[in-house]
Order: structure tokens, then sequence, then C-alpha cells
């Protein structure tokens, strides 16, 4: 009995006093009001950031590119570039046998090369790509219900996916054009006549003031947050 007695009074002297407690309807509001509060704090948040911000992450690595035809009918002779290759504005790229001399509209990289020696072209065909390596930027696509919001000057802050980080930009022209009208895209007009109402999107010219390398990253995707206050 007495080992009983000891046992009983070891387990009373030692249980978690937790487990005596109960949770009162004070307890129950306290938490409540806790979690409104933090609700209240998050959203709060995400109202600041949109006054303060616009962000979107339709927004790419972007520079004029110059598709080089051919110009002619006939069998290439000389293809003179690789990709990768630095030219300069003038310099002879390839040429097609008795047809004109295909040229380096500007100082650029040769992006991509798709014909060799002995393709035979015609005057539809690309044979060199040339990009305007040396003026990169970020091209971010905002919709037209905030695009009054957005003007040269504003700081921004870029997020490129092939690097994974942030980098510090300003927005240095926006379009006074949409991007269906810019690409010749069609209306939203079906063969019924009917029409569909569509959001349409003005392209945003943004420039990094890190130093970053663009150039082999052309059409990546990237994030954008502009400051509009």
């Amino acid at each position: 009995m007495a080992i009983k007695k000891e046992t009983g009074e070891f387990e009373e002297d030692f249980a978690p006093k937790t487990t005596k407690r109960k949770i009162t309807k004070k307890m129950m509001i306290n938490a409540g009001i806790v979690i409104l509060l933090a609700g209240l704090g998050i959203a709060g948040y995400f109202i600041y950031d949109g006054m303060i911000y616009y962000q979107t992450d339709n927004a790419k690595v972007d520079t004029t590119i110059y598709q080089l035809t051919a110009n002619a009918s006939g069998k290439l002779i000389e293809v003179n570039v690789s990709q990768g290759q630095e030219v300069k504005a003038g310099e002879d790229l390839a040429r097609v046998y008795n047809g004109p001399r295909i040229y380096s509209p500007i100082n650029g990289m040769v992006i991509d090369v798709k014909m060799q020696n002995g393709d035979y072209a015609t005057p539809a065909d690309v044979v060199v790509v040339v990009a305007e390596a040396s003026d990169m930027y970020i091209t971010a696509n905002v919709e037209e219900t905030d695009i009054l919001k957005i003007h040269k000057g504003q700081s921004v802050s870029v997020s490129l996916d092939a690097y994974g980080k942030s980098f510090a930009g300003v927005v240095d022209d926006v379009h006074t054009i949409t991007s269906t009208k810019l690409s010749g895209a069609g209306t939203s007009f079906t063969t019924s006549g009917s029409y569909t109402k569509v959001t349409q999107l003005i392209p945003v010219k943004i420039k990094l003031l890190d130093s970053v390398d663009l150039a082999n990253i052309i059409g990546t995707n990237a994030s954008v947050k502009i400051r509009i206050r």
C-alpha cells in the first residue's frame, strides 16, 4: 500500500500544469483578435504595396534584332560569320552568287546563322540574324488600365530569371501604341461580327542601372516592380 501511495503522490506532483488549464472564452477572444490584427496587417501591406508599386511578370530581356535576308535567289558562296561573333556596321556577312552582298546594318552581334555556304537561298530566306547588343533592355508589357501610372524616370527593381536575382533599373520609354498594333495582330471581332473586349498591353522599355551581361539571354523572362509613387 505504501508503494502505491508514493507512486500516486509522484504522479500528482510531476503532472504537467498545462493539463489543468481550461480554454476560456476570454482566451478564445484574445486569440481571435490577434489573428484578425495579423490578417489586417498583411492586407494593409499588400494594399500599401499596390499603391506604391506596379508589378508584372510579363517582361523579357529585349533588344533590336535584324533578320537579314538574301534579297536574291541563288547559291550562297560566302557566309563569313558564326554565332556569337561581333560585327561592324557595313561588314559583309554573306553573299549570293551573282547577287547582292548581305551586310550588317549596325554594330552588333550575330545571334543566329540560319544558312551555310552552298545552301540555295531565296529573297524570303533569312540568312543571318544580328542583335544590337550595345543597347540591351527589358520590355515590360503593362495593362492599359495601369499605363497612365507609368512614366519615364521611375525607378524599377528587375528580377531576371536567368540570374535568379534582382537588379536596379529605370523606366526609359513608354510606348504610345499597344503590342497588338505594333505586331499587326488582328482585331477582337469574330466571324459572326461580335466583339470580345480584350485588355490591351503597352510595351514599357526599362534600362538596367547595374552592369549586367544581357547579350546571351535575349528573350528570357523577367519580373519588374516599378515605383509609381
